[in-house]
């Protein structure tokens, strides 16, 4: 490992980098307040900055704080994160809000304390105690995992346990020789737009004199995850539901997958795309029976993570008013704009023609 010298020799190199190359994001800017960054990283988990931007500053505007975001109820705030996917952040972060603002409504800077919170782990933690509260706590996500392994010349990947150790010794002298919220920042943009995955760009980098899997000759033998599994493919047949009063939608158990968000009636098949049959016989369940498929088919394609949704969306008419059974409700424009639809579900909305 560097002596503490060279640590605060390579900081300073990577300071010096970002005062020229880094990105102006929106919750780099003043007030950094910790509320803002726990919005923010909360948002940055598995969806790039590129994206969450715009989401941040308008989360933003509507829970301006902690006090806001736990009186604000579930649906608003779900409503709020679409398009960010993970939905499961978003009820965390609701979840936890209620239960800061219980305590005082002030996020603490300790590290057990912070960890002591429902929902916040290790990295959560320090991204906090770096970003708001300018401790030496480096928050090590995969970019500087990346970077600590490539520097360092330790095999592995990012998620392996051994690129925590790596990281942790390495940057623990970094962060001791440098503004800790600064050099946190510059790190996650070398990670991000220069020590990248693939096909790194050393000859732009500020540590490649330093760094022994520049010096290898083959950097991307270092801090390179194992190539992901193909997601699995789902076939989908969804209804769009209409009657007199609206479009059926009902609202997801809270758990799981696109918990507490909203759906309309759909089944899955196994190898082949589910019938008609068995979509009127969900649509039985919804309490409607005698829906009559109206002829328009339109498709429906979602990717997750870990599976895609590929089918149709058949238009089924209600031609009188019925009930349908709890928690189902019909909803007409307005109200459909009022709740949190995912995604994989916004093709029902509309129409194929």
């Amino acid at each position: 490992m560097p002596s503490t010298l060279e640590a605060g020799a390579a900081a300073d190199l990577v300071l010096s980098w970002y005062r020229r190359e880094g990105r102006d994001l929106p919750w780099r800017r003043e007030p950094r307040t910790p509320y803002r960054v726990l919005v923010a990283e909360t948002m940055l988990q598995q969806t790039r900055a590129e994206a969450v931007a715009p989401r941040f500053e308008a989360f933003l505007q509507r829970f301006p704080d902690l006090a806001a975001l736990a009186a604000a109820p579930l649906d608003e705030v779900l409503r709020s994160w679409e398009g960010l996917g993970y939905y499961a952040r978003a009820r965390n972060l609701h979840r936890l809000a209620g239960e800061l603002s219980v305590r005082g409504g002030e996020i603490p800077g300790g590290r057990a304390d912070l960890l002591g919170l429902s929902g916040v782990g290790p990295y959560i933690a320090s991204a906090l105690r770096c970003f708001a509260f300018d401790i030496g706590d480096p928050p090590l996500d995969a970019n500087l995992r990346r970077i600590a392994l490539r520097v360092s010349g330790t095999p592995g990947a990012p998620l392996d346990a051994a690129s925590a150790t790596a990281a942790q010794e390495l940057f623990g002298a970094w962060f001791s020789h440098a503004p800790p919220a600064q050099l946190g920042d510059a790190l996650m943009d070398l990670g991000a737009r220069v020590c990248t995955a693939r096909r790194p760009r050393c000859g732009a980098c500020p540590l490649a004199g330093v760094c022994a899997a520049a010096g290898s000759g083959d950097p991307e033998a270092f801090g390179v995850r194992p190539p992901k599994a193909a997601p699995r493919l789902r076939r989908i047949l969804a209804a769009q539901l209409v009657s007199p009063g609206g479009q059926a939608w009902r609202p997801r158990p809270r758990a799981g997958l696109l918990g507490g968000l909203w759906e309309p009636p759909h089944v899955f098949g196994a190898e082949e795309a589910p019938s008609l049959e068995q979509l009127l016989a969900e649509v039985r369940e919804w309490g409607i029976d005698g829906a009559a498929p109206q002829g328009s088919r339109w498709q429906l394609r979602h990717a997750f993570t870990h599976q895609v949704w590929e089918g149709e969306v058949v238009r089924l008419l209600v031609p009188a008013a019925r009930e349908l059974s709890p928690p189902a409700l019909w909803l007409d424009g307005k109200e459909l704009a009022n709740v949190a639809v995912p995604r994989a579900f916004r093709a029902v909305l509309g129409g194929g023609g």
